[in-house]
């Protein structure tokens, strides 16, 4: 068996109901001097949508196989990836417990307030860095299997050697729709910290011989110590378990975290007016915590002409940010358009 047919043939859930689009954005084409072409994961049957579903299709289907009763995830309270969890979780009749850091924010809303309304039970661990945060869900972990459940346990941001292989599918499934548009291999530009959407487009490409160039946008710092090490590692453990005979090395792996910013949830240069021209040429909403850094990193890199076309902006989702005040403040005063306006 090829590793292509292993891969359409891997056991997997449908957690979309469809193919997500791919348009041109041809008014944001004009505004920033290059084509780009965008990848509508923002849009989606469960949980709002997002780039976890496609991880969790293929991680939950072992789940499942596994007899799991419980799902426990992990991340911040601003995650999208917790929050997809949740909605999956739901959608399948699982139990779900979401290990949360960071303090705030301390209202409910965006992704919070999904995650409970989603039927999660919420854990709470305070201001941590994400390897105290692994170590606090391994505790928590430990205390459910003790008290009999099936406990199924997925890494922060859902990213690992399995899940993976959602995105070389959907890798698979981008190139044929561009394909079939009629448009050449170009560069792919999504936002990136986990690592596990990068690993899979990576090894998708790998298995049609790196036709595409795909840049990861970080948008968050010192997820593991060896990022690179890690993405590498969960591609290639993807590659075996398809048995694809590929070359995978580090130079594959294509990070930047120029457009970082101050940090995770924090504000990074040209973020805003990135977020308000995307919205008000295309009416596609983005967010400062991730896919926003991923578009302003596009007009950057465009500008300077150091994207080859076409461009795909891969949407992870993750708008949802935006119906948190503290970051709906943040963009209303940042867009001058919007600032000059009374409330």
């Amino acid at each position: 068996m090829s590793a292509l047919h292993a891969l359409e043939q891997l056991p997997r859930l449908d957690l979309r109901g469809f193919v997500s689009p791919v348009q041109y954005l041809e008014r944001f084409s004009a505004a920033i001097g290059a084509e780009v072409w965008c990848k509508r994961d923002d849009i989606g049957s469960v949980g709002l949508a997002g780039n976890k579903v496609r991880k969790l299709e293929v991680e939950l289907a072992h789940a499942l196989s596994q007899g799991a009763t419980r799902l426990v995830a992990e991340g911040s309270r601003l995650s999208n990836a917790t929050r997809a969890v949740a909605a999956a979780s739901a959608a399948l009749g699982l139990k779900c417990t979401l290990v949360l850091c960071h303090d705030d924010p301390k209202e409910p809303v965006g992704n919070l307030m999904l995650d409970g309304l989603l039927g999660a039970e919420l854990k709470f661990v305070g201001n941590t860095d994400w390897h105290e945060l692994s170590r606090k869900a391994a505790d928590i972990v430990e205390e459910l299997e003790r008290s009999g459940e099936r406990v199924y346990r997925l890494p922060i941001g859902c990213a690992s050697e399995r899940s993976c292989l959602g995105f070389a599918i959907g890798f698979n499934e981008l190139r044929d729709q561009m394909i079939k548009a009629g448009r050449t291999a170009g560069t792919i530009v999504h936002a990136s910290s986990s690592g596990g959407t990068h690993a899979g487009m990576v090894l998708g490409n790998a298995l049609y011989g790196f036709e595409w160039d795909i840049r990861g946008i970080v948008v968050a710092g010192e997820v593991y110590p060896d990022v690179v090490g890690r993405y590498l590692a969960f591609a290639r453990g993807g590659a075996d378990l398809i048995g694809a005979d590929v070359d995978l090395q580090r130079d594959n792996i294509k990070l930047t975290e120029k457009y970082l910013g101050e940090g995770y949830g924090r504000p990074s240069p040209g973020v805003y007016d990135a977020i308000d021209l995307l919205a008000t040429t295309e009416g596609i909403l983005t967010d400062p915590v991730y896919s926003g850094k991923a578009i302003a990193a596009i007009v950057d890199l465009a500008s300077r002409n150091e994207l080859n076309g076409p461009i795909v902006f891969w949407h992870t989702g993750g708008y949802h940010a935006l119906f948190d005040p503290h970051y709906a403040r943040n963009v209303w005063s940042s867009v001058d358009r919007l600032a000059q306006m009374e409330l």
